[in-house]
């Protein structure tokens, strides 16, 4: 019985290992199998990641578009400032500083401030930052996505990726600037795409105005024709 025994587990022991050779990847078809998996995944990944980018920007944008609109509500219905009749009264970088600190700034977590002669920087805890300075009675507010991409001086970082523009107008804060707030998306779109002609003595290669409200208007989301890999267009 004992022999019996041996032979029927020879006999298995044997069959498992044809069938194990049979089914066995050879050398060459593994090392196929790993290229084709690279190819895809070089072809896959900056697209996975690109998308990932445009989704944390666009929350960043968001949040900071709620805090920042919170804040300036609170400074208002605290000191009684009624918006249609607020206005600057100075465009340095020191006063944007001075009433940043004693209106808005209060209302929200700032980890450093910085001022120079003309314009005003700040930075947050969750990384990002912005640039300031006052034109015609609106506070340009260059938002940037990271803060080490903000440029600290009145050219303001505003490419529609790394750096975005908001502003007080008003009273009221707005995206990208007063004009954009009644034009259409298609407009928008058009104007991200192509950049400012605002200053001829400027580029506008990364000049772009309207490309926050364009995000805003679309829900805080950054859609697939929204310019994102794309160089500046010129007409």
């Amino acid at each position: 019985m004992k022999k019996g025994f041996t032979l029927a587990e020879d006999a298995m022991h044997a069959a498992l290992q044809y069938d194990q050779g049979k089914n066995a990847f050879t050398l060459a078809e593994v090392l196929v199998t790993l290229g084709i998996i690279g190819i895809v995944a070089a072809m896959t990944m900056p697209a996975l990641i690109a998308n990932h980018q445009k989704k944390a920007t666009a929350v960043k944008l968001a949040r900071f578009y709620t805090i920042m609109s919170q804040a300036v509500l609170r400074w208002q219905s605290d000191d009684g400032i009624i918006p249609d009749d607020f206005s600057f009264e100075e465009t340095s970088g020191t006063y944007i500083e001075k009433w940043y600190r004693a209106t808005i700034g209060k209302y929200i977590q700032t980890v450093s401030l910085k001022s120079t002669n003309s314009t005003f920087s700040a930075a947050f805890n969750d990384g990002s930052g912005f640039d300031a300075y006052i034109s015609g009675q609106i506070l340009h507010i260059f938002y940037c996505t990271e803060y080490k991409y903000c440029r600290q001086t009145r050219e303001g970082n505003f490419d529609g990726r790394t750096g975005f523009l908001f502003g007080i107008y008003k009273g009221k804060f707005i995206t990208s600037n007063p004009e954009n707030q009644t034009q259409t998306r298609e407009k928008l779109l058009d104007l991200c795409k192509y950049g400012n002609s605002d200053n001829a003595e400027v580029s506008s290669k990364g000049r772009r105005h309207a490309c926050t409200r364009l995000i805003q208007i679309d829900g805080w989301e950054i859609k697939k024709d929204y310019p994102w890999g794309q160089t500046m267009l010129e007409k």
